[in-house]
Protein backbone atom coordinates (compact mmCIF):
# COMPACT_ATOMS: atom_id res chain seq x y z
CA UNK A 1 0.00 0.00 0.00
CA UNK A 2 1.12 3.57 -0.61
CA UNK A 3 2.63 5.91 1.96
CA UNK A 4 -0.41 7.20 3.85
CA UNK A 5 1.47 9.77 5.91
CA UNK A 6 3.61 11.92 3.62
CA UNK A 7 2.62 12.46 -0.01
CA UNK A 8 4.79 14.49 -2.39
CA UNK A 9 6.47 16.06 0.63
CA UNK A 10 3.08 17.13 2.02
CA UNK A 11 2.04 15.95 5.46
CA UNK A 12 -1.71 15.22 5.53
CA UNK A 13 -3.49 15.14 8.90
CA UNK A 14 -7.11 15.08 10.03
CA UNK A 15 -6.37 17.29 13.04
CA UNK A 16 -6.84 21.08 13.09
CA UNK A 17 -3.33 21.65 14.44
CA UNK A 18 0.01 20.06 13.85
CA UNK A 19 1.72 19.37 17.19
CA UNK A 20 5.33 20.47 17.27
CA UNK A 21 4.78 22.87 14.36
CA UNK A 22 3.75 26.47 13.90
CA UNK A 23 1.67 27.50 10.86
CA UNK A 24 3.50 30.26 8.97
CA UNK A 25 1.07 30.63 6.04
CA UNK A 26 -2.43 29.47 5.14
CA UNK A 27 -2.98 28.94 1.41
CA UNK A 28 -6.61 27.90 1.62
CA UNK A 29 -8.83 24.97 0.74
CA UNK A 30 -7.50 22.18 -1.42
CA UNK A 31 -9.31 19.17 -2.79
CA UNK A 32 -8.62 16.03 -4.71
CA UNK A 33 -11.24 14.05 -6.60
CA UNK A 34 -11.63 10.45 -7.58
CA UNK A 35 -14.59 9.23 -9.62
CA UNK A 36 -15.81 5.65 -9.70
CA UNK A 37 -18.50 3.82 -11.54
CA UNK A 38 -21.19 2.07 -9.53
CA UNK A 39 -20.89 -0.98 -11.76
CA UNK A 40 -19.47 -3.87 -9.71
CA UNK A 41 -18.19 -5.41 -12.96
CA UNK A 42 -16.28 -2.34 -14.17
CA UNK A 43 -14.79 -1.70 -10.73
CA UNK A 44 -13.67 -5.32 -10.41
CA UNK A 45 -15.96 -6.35 -7.56
CA UNK A 46 -17.57 -9.02 -9.74
CA UNK A 47 -16.25 -11.12 -12.57
CA UNK A 48 -17.82 -10.44 -15.98
CA UNK A 49 -17.12 -14.07 -16.89
CA UNK A 50 -19.01 -15.86 -14.12
CA UNK A 51 -20.44 -13.12 -11.85
CA UNK A 52 -18.40 -14.26 -8.87
CA UNK A 53 -17.26 -11.62 -6.38
CA UNK A 54 -13.82 -10.84 -5.08
CA UNK A 55 -12.69 -11.60 -1.56
CA UNK A 56 -13.25 -9.17 1.31
CA UNK A 57 -9.53 -8.26 1.55
CA UNK A 58 -9.56 -7.42 -2.18
CA UNK A 59 -12.69 -5.27 -1.77
CA UNK A 60 -11.16 -3.40 1.15
CA UNK A 61 -7.96 -2.84 -0.85
CA UNK A 62 -9.89 -1.45 -3.84
CA UNK A 63 -11.99 0.88 -1.67
CA UNK A 64 -8.91 2.09 0.18
CA UNK A 65 -7.09 2.76 -3.10
CA UNK A 66 -9.99 4.94 -4.25
CA UNK A 67 -9.73 7.16 -1.17
CA UNK A 68 -5.93 7.25 -1.30
CA UNK A 69 -6.13 8.41 -4.92
CA UNK A 70 -8.27 11.39 -3.84
CA UNK A 71 -5.87 12.22 -0.97
CA UNK A 72 -2.82 11.94 -3.26
CA UNK A 73 -4.41 14.34 -5.76
CA UNK A 74 -5.25 16.79 -2.96
CA UNK A 75 -1.65 16.66 -1.67
CA UNK A 76 -0.27 17.38 -5.16
CA UNK A 77 -2.53 20.46 -5.45
CA UNK A 78 -1.30 21.65 -2.03
CA UNK A 79 2.35 21.15 -3.07
CA UNK A 80 1.78 23.22 -6.23
CA UNK A 81 0.46 26.04 -4.01
CA UNK A 82 3.66 25.94 -1.93
CA UNK A 83 2.17 24.11 1.06
CA UNK A 84 4.00 21.42 2.98
CA UNK A 85 0.98 20.25 5.00
CA UNK A 86 -2.79 19.85 4.78
CA UNK A 87 -4.74 20.26 8.00
CA UNK A 88 -8.27 19.06 8.84
CA UNK A 89 -8.46 16.61 5.92
CA UNK A 90 -11.92 15.13 5.40
CA UNK A 91 -13.74 12.96 2.87
CA UNK A 92 -16.99 13.58 1.09
CA UNK A 93 -18.82 11.73 -1.65
CA UNK A 94 -21.82 12.25 -3.88
CA UNK A 95 -23.43 10.67 -6.90
CA UNK A 96 -22.55 12.39 -10.18
CA UNK A 97 -24.99 10.38 -12.31
CA UNK A 98 -26.96 7.22 -11.76
CA UNK A 99 -23.85 5.20 -12.51
CA UNK A 100 -20.96 7.35 -11.19
CA UNK A 101 -19.90 8.55 -7.76
CA UNK A 102 -17.36 11.21 -6.75
CA UNK A 103 -15.01 10.80 -3.78
CA UNK A 104 -13.50 14.05 -2.57
CA UNK A 105 -10.66 14.60 -0.11
CA UNK A 106 -10.40 18.18 1.13
CA UNK A 107 -8.56 20.20 3.74
CA UNK A 108 -6.60 23.39 4.39
CA UNK A 109 -3.20 23.82 2.72
CA UNK A 110 -0.60 25.43 4.98
CA UNK A 111 3.12 26.09 5.28
CA UNK A 112 4.12 24.67 8.67
CA UNK A 113 7.48 24.95 10.36
CA UNK A 114 8.76 22.59 13.00
CA UNK A 115 9.25 24.27 16.36
CA UNK A 116 12.69 23.70 17.76
CA UNK A 117 12.45 23.19 21.48
CA UNK A 118 15.37 24.50 23.58
CA UNK A 119 17.56 21.83 25.09
CA UNK A 120 16.75 21.22 28.72
CA UNK A 121 19.38 22.63 31.04
CA UNK A 122 21.01 20.63 33.76
CA UNK A 123 19.20 21.46 37.00
CA UNK A 124 21.09 23.83 39.27
CA UNK A 125 22.62 22.34 42.36
CA UNK A 126 20.79 23.51 45.50
CA UNK A 127 22.80 26.02 47.56
CA UNK A 128 23.10 23.72 50.57
CA UNK A 129 24.71 20.96 48.48
CA UNK A 130 27.07 23.45 46.83
CA UNK A 131 28.14 24.77 50.24
CA UNK A 132 28.76 21.21 51.48
CA UNK A 133 30.98 20.35 48.53
CA UNK A 134 33.12 23.44 49.11
CA UNK A 135 33.63 22.66 52.78
CA UNK A 136 34.86 19.13 52.10
CA UNK A 137 37.37 20.30 49.51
Amino acid sequence: MRDVVNRAGVLVVTTDQLPGHVVRAVYGEVLGLSARTLSPYTEGFKSAMDGSGVSMPERIHMLTECRLEAVDRMARVAARMGANAVLAMRFDHRPITESWIEICAYGTAVRAEEVRMPRPRKPATPATEADMSLKSA
